[in-house]
C-alpha cells in the first residue's frame, strides 16, 4: 500500500483544519440568526466560534502571535461560514440533528491540530490532550457564553468525547513513533508556517518528532530562502537534504535522529516571528548609519534603549561607548553574550537601497563609513536573542549578560571595557559566547574547537638611509632599495622558516619613501601584518622579522639601526574544547545538517580579551551570510575566493534573511545550553 507523501498529509490536515473553522463558523452564524443579530453579529460569532479555541491555546502556550491572526485563510473561512449562515435559513428537525454532528466534526479536526502543536513545544502527553481539547471546544464555549447559552461541552457526551478522542489519537501516534502521520509544518488551529518566507522558526510552527522529510531524519527545522533547489555548503560542510512543501521544493535542515529535544528552545524561539519585523527594520537603520570605532554613540543609544525596554539592568558608556545589559532570572549560571558595534572607513558599493552614504572625520580627514564587516548583523542578532530570552523567563534560569563592545576594528574596545571596571560589573560568567557573520552560504553555522581566529600583530618598520640627489646615488644609502630587499626577504619567513603544516600569514601592506622622483630619501617606512595561531609561532615570526630587517640594514650600510614597533595586537581566539562541544551538540539538535566544521580563520579580533581576563571559558562560531545561489555559482566555477565578497570588502552585504534569524537562533540555542541544559529551567 502506497504511503502518502508529506505534502499530501500536510494538505489533508490543512483542509481538515479549515473544514473545522468553516463548520463552527456556520454554527455560530446559525445561532446569530436565532438570536436576531445583525450582519456584524453574524461575523463576530463566526470568528469567535471558528477561531476562539486556537487563540486561547496559543495564548496559554505563549507561542508568539496566534496563528489565526497571521494567516488570512482562517479569518476569511470564518467569515465565509457566517455568510453561508446569513444567506441560508437552516432550521427545523433536520438541522437539530445535524447540528451536534457538525459540531463534533469541527471538534475532532481541531483537537488533533491542538494536540500536535502542544507536543511541538515540548510539553508532555497530558498537556497535549488538555490543550487539544481546549482548542476544540474553546471557540464554541466562548460563543455560547456570549449568547448566554449553556456551553455545548456540558450538554452531552458526544460533544467533548470527539475532542478527547481526537487529541488522544494524536498523542498516542506520537508516543508510538508514528510521527509522520502528522503534518510536516503546522501552526495548529488557525494558521500554518509559510514556506515562502525565510524563517528559522524552531518552535511551535514545526513540531519536533512530527516534521519529517521521508528520509527518517527528524527534528527541529530551519527553512532556508527558496532561492534554489539545493543548499550549497562549504567544501567541508555537512550533506544536505530537501523536502517538498505546498509552494515547491526547498532545503530544510534537520537535526539527526535521536538528537535530544528540549522544551525550552522552542518555547524561547516561538517569539522569533514577533521580533523579526523590528529586527529587520533596525538592521537596515544601523547599516545605513554606521559609526567608526569609539564613536558608536547612536548605535549605543539604540541598544541601551532597547535593552531597557526589555527589562535589563543597563549600564552604558562602559569603556567609552560600550553597553552592558544584565537580566537576572533566579538561580543558575551566568552567560555572557557579546556583539561588536563599530564600522569601517570604507566606501560601500553594494547598491543596496539602504547602503551607507555617511562620512566621518578620521584624524582630520573625511572618510566614508560602512558596516563592511557585519557588526550591524551582530548587534541586531544579540538584541533579538536578548528579547527572546526576556520574553520567556519561565523557560530558563540564571543570568544573561548582553555585552555590546565598541572599537573591535582597532583592537582597543575589549580592553577599554575591562579598564572601566567591567569585571566589577559582570563578575565571572560561567561562559562567554560570540559569533561572526562570514562568507559562507546563508543559514549555515560553523564551529571548531581550539584555534578559530588568528593572533594579529601590525608592525611599523622605519629604515634609515642617507639622502642625496637622484643623479648622485654613490653619495646615498638608498632606503627604497633597502626596503625592497627587506620586503623580498620577509616573504621567506613563512615559506622557508616555518613548517609547511604551521599556518601563518605575513603581509606588507604599506611602503612609503621619498616625495620626488629626483630625490633619494633618507627614510622608508613599511607597515606589515602578521597572523599566527599560537604564541610559539608568533614569537618565531616576530623574531625573524627583526633579525631580517637588521641584517638587511647592516648589509646596505644603513647609518642607523632600524626601528621595529608593534602598532597593535590582537590575541588569538582559541575556543575551549568542552565549551565548544556543548555548543556544537546544541547546534546539531537545532540546526541539523546546517552545522559544519569551519576552516581555521585567518581574521582576528579582540573578543577573547574579555573572557580571558575574567577567567571564563568561551566559544566563538561563524554564521553564513552569502546568497546560496551566488555561492553555488562561484563554487561550481572554482572562484569562491574571487567571486564571493568577504568581510571588509566594499561589496560585502549579508542576505538579510535568514541571516538575522540564524544568528538570533544560534545565540539563543547556545545560551540555553547553560541556562536550560536539560531542556528545562534549572531547579
Amino acid at each position: 500500500m502506497a504511503t502518502p507523501s508529506p505534502e499530501t498529509i500536510d494538505q489533508a490536515f490543512r483542509w481538515s483544519d479549515l473544514t473545522g473553522v468553516l463548520a463552527n463558523a456556520v454554527l455560530g452564524g446559525v445561532l446569530a440568526r436565532q438570536a436576531g443579530l445583525d450582519l456584524v453579529g453574524f461575523g463576530t460569532l463566526a470568528i469567535l466560534s471558528g477561531l476562539g479555541g486556537g487563540l486561547i491555546r496559543d495564548t496559554l502556550l505563549q507561542a508568539g502571535t496566534p496563528a489565526a491572526l497571521t494567516d488570512y485563510a482562517y479569518l476569511l473561512t470564518a467569515l465565509a461560514g457566517a455568510a453561508l449562515a446569513y444567506l441560508l435559513d437552516v432550521r427545523g428537525r433536520l438541522w437539530d440533528r445535524v447540528f451536534p454532528c457538525l459540531d463534533a466534526v469541527a471538534m475532532g479536526c481541531w483537537a488533533a491540530a491542538g494536540a500536535q502543536k502542544t507536543i511541538g513545544t515540548g510539553l508532555g502527553w497530558l498537556p497535549a490532550v488538555l490543550l487539544g481539547t481546549i482548542t476544540a471546544v474553546g471557540g464554541g464555549t466562548v460563543r455560547d457564553v456570549v449568547l448566554q447559552r449553556r456551553p455545548g461541552i456540558f450538554g452531552g457526551p458526544l460533544y467533548a468525547t470527539a475532542a478527547l478522542v481526537a487529541a488522544g489519537v494524536m498523542v498516542t501516534m506520537h508516543a508510538l513513533g508514528l510521527a509522520s502521520v502528522g503534518p510536516a509544518r503546522r501552526d495548529g488551529d488557525g494558521g500554518r508556517a509559510d514556506p515562502g518566507r525565510p524563517v528559522a522558526q524552531l518552535g511551535a510552527a514545526r513540531a519536533p518528532g512530527l516534521a519529517t522529510d521521508g528520509s527518517g531524519r527528524e527534528g527541529l527545522g530551519l527553512v532556508v530562502p527558496p532561492r534554489g533547489q539545493t543548499l550549497p555548503h562549504h567544501a567541508e560542510s555537512a550533506p544536505r537534504i530537501r523536502t517538498t512543501t505546498r509552494s515547491g521544493t526547498f532545503p530544510i535542515l534537520r537535526a539527526p535522529r535521536g538528537a535530544p529535544m528540549t522544551s525550552a528552545l522552542p518555547q524561547v524561539l516561538s517569539g522569533l516571528d514577533d521580533a523579526r519585523g523590528w529586527q529587520e527594520e533596525l538592521y537596515r537603520d544601523l547599516h545605513a548609519h554606521p559609526e567608526l570605532s569609539h564613536r558608536e554613540h547612536r548605535t549605543a543609544r539604540l541598544v541601551a534603549e532597547r535593552l531597557t525596554s526589555l527589562g535589563y539592568d543597563v549600564r552604558d558608556g562602559v569603556g567609552g561607548t560600550g553597553v552592558v545589559g544584565i537580566l537576572r532570572n533566579g538561580d543558575g549560571p551566568t552567560v555572557l553574550l557579546r556583539a561588536d558595534m563599530d564600522a569601517l572607513p570604507i566606501r560601500e558599493r553594494t547598491g543596496l537601497a539602504y547602503a551607507s552614504t555617511d562620512t566621518a572625520d578620521d584624524d582630520g580627514q573625511e572618510v566614508p563609513v560602512t558596516h563592511a564587516c557585519g557588526h550591524d548583523v551582530h548587534v541586531v542578532c544579540l538584541l533579538g536573542a536578548a528579547a527572546l530570552l526576556a520574553g520567556s523567563t519561565a523557560a530558563w534560569g540564571g543570568a544573561v549578560v548582553a555585552l555590546f563592545q565598541p572599537a573591535e576594528e582597532v583592537g582597543t574596545g575589549a580592553q577599554g571595557m575591562l579598564d572601566d571596571d567591567l569585571a566589577a560589573l559582570v563578575g565571572t560568567p560561567d561562559v562567554a559566547l560570540a559569533q561572526h557573520v562570514l562568507p559562507y552560504p546563508v543559514g549555515t553555522v560553523g564551529t571548531r574547537p581550539g584555534s578559530f581566529l588568528s593572533a594579529a600583530d601590525t608592525l611599523r618598520i622605519t629604515l634609515h638611509g642617507r639622502g642625496a640627489h637622484g643623479s648622485m646615488p654613490q653619495a646615498a644609502v638608498d632606503p627604497v632599495v633597502l626596503a625592497s630587499m627587506v620586503v623580498l626577504r620577509l616573504q621567506t619567513i613563512v615559506s622557508r622558516e616555518l613548517s609547511p603544516t604551521t599556518p601563518a600569514v605575513l603581509t606588507i601592506g604599506s611602503l612609503h619613501a621619498g616625495s620626488a622622483g629626483n630625490v633619494i630619501s633618507d627614510e622608508a617606512v613599511l607597515q606589515l601584518n602578521v597572523r599566527t595561531y599560537d604564541e610559539a609561532t608568533r614569537t618565531q615570526v616576530l623574531d625573524a622579522v627583526t633579525r631580517i630587517v637588521r641584517a638587511e640594514c647592516a648589509a646596505s650600510g644603513s647609518p642607523q639601526e632600524p626601528t621595529v614597533e608593534v602598532v597593535d595586537h590582537y590575541p588569538p581566539t582559541v575556543n575551549d574544547a568542552d565549551t565548544t562541544a556543548r555548543v556544537r551538540a546544541a547546534f546539531d539538535t537545532a540546526f541539523g545538517d546546517a552545522v559544519f566544521d569551519i576552516d581555521l580563520q585567518t581574521a582576528s579580533e579582540d573578543f577573547s580579551v574579555v573572557p580571558d581576563a575574567l577567567g571564563t571559558p568561551y566559544c566563538y562560531w561563524g554564521n553564513g551570510g552569502i546568497d546560496p545561489d551566488a555561492y553555488a555559482v562561484a563554487q561550481e566555477a572554482g572562484r569562491i575566493a574571487s567571486d564571493v565578497p568577504v568581510n571588509h570588502s566594499p561589496t560585502f552585504s549579508p542576505v538579510v534573511q535568514p541571516t538575522l534569524d540564524t544568528g538570533t537562533s544560534a545565540m539563543v540555542t547556545a545560551a540555553l545550553a547553560w541556562l536550560a541544559p536539560d531542556g528545562d529551567r534549572p531547579a
